[in-house]
Formats: structure tokens, C-alpha cells, sequence
């Protein structure tokens, strides 16, 4: 599985700066004031992040630069284990990115560095999705895996994530899928990928 990360790598980093558009954005259900500070900010640098629906936890956003459009979900997990470790933000995505003809990658936060050599688990009913890992983020090896991780989420009722902290610190988050579909179809519409999710 491990000889596959090479087949995405190169927009694997994409999801990453992605990542950091999240710094722009209130993480929880924020007021509307504190979102059009950061909005205003990004138009001037013809850049925008709009939240374009919420869905029982699931945020639903478009995010413009340069004319070029891609639309992600988000989520932070219900339930977190241990839950006293030490760890940064905690979150699933979901992106589409029109431009390069890529949909519904599937790219998970652990808030800490990730043991490499090990993969995280991505298990949603009997489904049981191994994702390769890099810093502090896990991917599937590849579109096909994305794709059916991503029917599985749609179907389920929760996502259990499974990874293990450079220092062997096994964490378990649990993410409620209620909302997700309906998400799902916020994004597909904001992209124009209606039905090809």
C-alpha cells in the first residue's frame, strides 16, 4: 500500500496549505462578525473562503484564489482517546478541486506527528480503510480509496480513527457521520460535481 503514496504525493501538499486556510476560519459554529474579518482580508489578496452551509457538525465551504475554485467539509470528532493527551487540532476533510480533476480526497488531522511507518485506520461499520501518513495528517493511497472511503462515510453512522504519535501514543477519534451526506451535496453543487460523488 505504501508504494502507492507516490501516485498522489503531488497534490498531497495541496491539502496541507488547505490546512492552513483553517488558521482563517472559527472551527466550532462562530458568529458572523468573526467570519467576515478574515474574508475581507483574503478578497484584497483576491482569495476567498466562504462557509457555504453547516449540516449537524459537518461545514461545508468554497474557497476561490486567483479564479481558481475548490470546495471542502470539515468535522472535528465527537469523542477523543485518551483524552488527556496533549494534542493540537483534531479534524477530517474532505476537498474537491475542480481544476485538477480530483474529488473527494479524504485527508485526516491527528494534532500530533504521526509515527510513519504505521498507518492510521479509517474504520466505518465493516469497513476498514488503511491511510498512509505524513507529519500530522493520513491520506488514502490513492482516488479509488478515496472514493470508497468516502461511500462508506455517506452510509455509515460513525468513523472511528485509529493513528499512533511518533512517540507510540495510540490515539482513537470517533466522528459522528450524521450531515455528511447533505455536506457532501453542498460541496458537489458549490464545485459543479453534482452526482459523481
Amino acid at each position: 500500500m505504501f508504494a502507492a503514496m507516490t501516485d498522489k504525493k503531488a497534490y498531497r501538499p495541496a491539502a496541507l496549505l488547505l490546512a492552513s486556510l483553517l488558521l482563517f476560519l472559527p472551527l466550532g459554529h462562530g458568529d458572523a462578525q468573526a467570519q467576515q474579518k478574515p474574508q475581507k482580508k483574503q478578497t484584497a489578496a483576491k482569495s476567498e473562503t466562504k462557509r457555504i452551509g453547516s449540516f449537524q457538525g459537518w461545514d461545508a465551504y468554497e474557497h476561490t484564489d486567483q479564479g481558481a475554485k475548490l470546495c471542502y467539509l470539515h468535522a472535528q470528532p465527537q469523542k477523543k482517546e485518551p483524552a488527556a493527551a496533549k494534542r493540537g487540532e483534531i479534524y477530517i476533510l474532505v476537498t474537491h478541486k475542480p481544476k485538477e480533476k480530483i474529488r473527494n480526497e479524504v485527508s485526516i488531522y491527528f494534532g500530533y506527528p504521526l509515527k510513519e511507518s504505521v498507518a492510521a485506520q479509517a474504520v466505518i461499520g465493516t469497513a476498514n480503510i488503511e491511510m498512509f501518513t505524513h507529519q500530522e495528517a493520513a491520506w488514502a493511497a490513492d482516488a479509488a480509496t478515496d472514493q470508497k472511503l468516502v461511500d462508506a462515510l455517506r452510509k455509515g453512522k460513525t468513523l472511528v480513527v485509529k493513528g499512533e504519535s511518533a512517540r507510540g501514543t495510540k490515539t482513537t477519534d470517533t466522528y459522528d457521520l450524521n450531515g455528511f451526506g447533505a455536506a457532501l451535496q453542498a460541496i458537489d453543487k458549490a464545485c459543479g460535481m453534482g452526482g459523481t460523488s
